[in-house]
């Protein structure tokens, strides 16, 4: 039977018409370019009082009040002094820390972006007030296209990365802040940009060794030389490194090692830091600095007393394909893979805590000449420059458009928790 002309015409405009019906309405990732541009204005406002306000670690009372009462603005649900294990923070409340969320249109992933807003001794000379700016930005420019988007957008603000262990990132992971999240984002400014997600997982150990006093001359054999302990731990961890890999540091220090030079030291403790790579790694070589401890006690007749860590700093898993999606995005802003560059140097960072539970991207956006130190008078003031904001925007977009193709394209996102699953298996392998 053969069709009319009328019905020819036709099938090309039904066709086109029930594709467009088919498709996802949230399939236009320009509308979200967009929305970076159009709130950039307010978030510098927000960039430059953070700046000014200057408040260090677990002080960042006004920072983390602005930020909240902008994200309520935006539609969020905001919570504050958020409760965490006692055991990681011994007060059981960060003040300063908040979570916010706002859901989507119906079941999807949930997306997390994190803010830093503590400053040093210095000012900004970290330039957080940018972490926490571009991280709101990126998290405004969503929050415009949330209602035809699918899933939960999630803004956790972390205090005090600058601070102790626990009271930042390390206590919020323990507190199980980030458990919902199927991916994390946040930014750090630089003096380039990158996507180098290494960190050395790291914790501390402190040995105290108790003694038996003696007169050094009169009567040195009835006593117990704890500080020969202490020695002795150094001389055994030093006899190690042979047989450690590369990446792993031990270093440590001599807090206590007795008061007169006639006396033998019945106390004597010293600290270490133990670091590597990866957290399995970290974790195993930590438990050797242990027995290191333990033979010196038992070479010597002192008493050791060590408590091992439950938490330290453990290391993000570097997860590609997220970081492919994050590199793509850049380039279509005009920063090409040429112009990303890995660090010389490596350091440890809560952020590890949140990398080794959810995959996780930090974006280094640059801010300063290259070679600019971090925690400097100068990268302060670049923290506040006309060029490092233009750069902040750049680095808003790239993680507002990465974190929207984690809410709408499914099989990227299980692209992505599948190849860190079999990153975290490799762990120490």
């Amino acid at each position: 039977m053969k069709r009319s002309r009328c019905t020819r015409m036709l099938l090309p405009i039904l066709t086109v018409t029930l594709l467009c019906f088919a498709l996802p309405a949230w399939a236009d990732s320009a509308g979200v370019s967009k929305a970076v541009d159009d709130a950039a204005p307010a978030s510098r406002v927000i960039s430059q009082k953070i700046w000014e306000y200057k408040e260090q670690g677990m002080k960042e009372f006004k920072s983390s009040a602005l930020l909240m009462e902008e994200l309520r603005k935006l539609g969020f649900t905001v919570t504050g002094n958020l409760k965490v294990p006692e055991d990681a923070f011994k007060e059981g409340v960060l003040p300063t820390a908040f979570k916010a969320e706002l859901k989507g249109k119906g079941p999807g992933p949930t997306v997390a972006i994190m803010l830093e807003y503590d400053a040093l001794s210095n000012g900004h000379a970290c330039g957080h007030n940018l972490i926490a700016s571009s991280g709101f930005l990126a998290a405004a420019a969503l929050a415009k296209v949330m209602a035809a988007t699918p899933g939960r957008l999630v803004v956790v603000g972390t205090p005090d990365e600058e601070g102790a262990v626990g009271s930042g990132k390390v206590s919020l992971a323990a507190g199980g802040y980030f458990d919902d999240a199927d991916v994390v984002f946040i930014t750090h400014p630089s003096d380039r940009w990158s996507l180098d997600q290494r960190l050395l997982a790291m914790k501390r150990a402190v040995f105290t060794f108790k003694g038996k006093s003696a007169h050094a001359a009169a009567a040195p054999h009835k006593g117990v030389n704890a500080l020969r302990a202490v020695l002795l731990t150094f001389n055994c961890i030093d006899s190690l490194r042979e047989h450690l890999r590369q990446d792993i540091r031990i270093h440590g220090i001599i807090n206590k090692g007795g008061e007169r030079v006639n006396v033998v030291p019945d106390l004597a403790q010293a600290t270490f830091l133990c670091r590597a790579l990866d957290t399995a790694t970290m974790e195993e070589t930590y438990g050797k600095l242990a027995n290191c401890a333990k033979a010196a006690a038992l070479g010597t007749g002192a008493t050791l007393e060590f408590v091992p860590r439950k938490y330290g700093l453990t290391a993000s898993i570097a997860v590609p394909p997220l970081n492919d999606t994050v590199k793509n995005n850049l380039a279509g802003l005009g920063v090409g893979a040429g112009r990303l560059k890995d660090f010389d140097s490596l350091a440890s960072s809560d952020l590890g805590n949140v990398g080794y539970l959810r995959p996780t991207v930090n974006l280094w956006f640059q801010i300063a000449p290259e070679g600019t130190g971090l925690h400097t008078d100068a990268f302060r003031e670049a923290a506040n420059s006309d060029e490092g904001w233009k750069a902040a925007v750049i680095a808003a977009k790239a993680v507002a458009l990465s974190a929207y193709e984690m809410l709408t394209q499914p099989a990227k996102l299980k692209a992505v928790q599948e190849a860190f699953r079999d990153a975290k298996a490799r762990e120490g392998k």
